[in-house]
């Protein structure tokens, strides 16, 4: 399998597809989504664990539709952004470290590379792809509960 790395370098908004072999790139493709309802977004500290609430610092939001599956996984100041089609070898992902209190704008950073590692999967599958529900950012960050006392 081959795996797509989708790069944004710095603030720039041009993409770049770098192809790495599966074996040196350590991503999965996020194939126990398939499970969830499609069409929407689904949240959980980890989707494949479960439906555990979302803690401050780890949190992963899933969606599929047909074929496609996508998750936006944030563990501490990192999110990672994988998609892959059943009918396509390949997966795409991207890295962003966002740090722990995001600001609106990496917020909103996330969203968009959502859609262009989706975009950068179907140019290397050359298939178009179907609409992906966009994804709110802030959904990573949940607030910190106050303690009960």
């Amino acid at each position: 399998m081959v795996v797509v790395a989708i790069a944004v370098p710095g603030t720039a908004a041009a993409q770049r597809i770098v192809e790495v072999p599966a074996s040196e790139a350590n991503v999965a493709r996020p194939e126990d989504l398939y499970g969830q309802t499609p069409g929407q977004w689904h949240l959980a500290r980890q989707l494949w664990q479960g439906n555990d609430p979302c803690t401050p610092t780890q949190c992963e939001a899933g969606y599929t539709v047909g074929d496609l599956v996508v998750s936006a996984e944030r563990d501490g100041p990192s999110v990672t952004i994988t998609a892959s089609l059943r009918s396509c070898s390949s997966t795409a992902y991207s890295q962003l470290d966002i740090g722990d209190n995001a600001s609106k704008g990496e917020r909103k950073k996330i969203a968009k590379q959502v859609q262009r590692v989706v975009k950068g999967l179907g140019k290397t599958c050359k298939v178009e792809m179907p609409e992906v529900a966009p994804l709110t950012g802030d959904w990573l960050f949940p607030a910190v509960e106050p303690a009960a006392g």
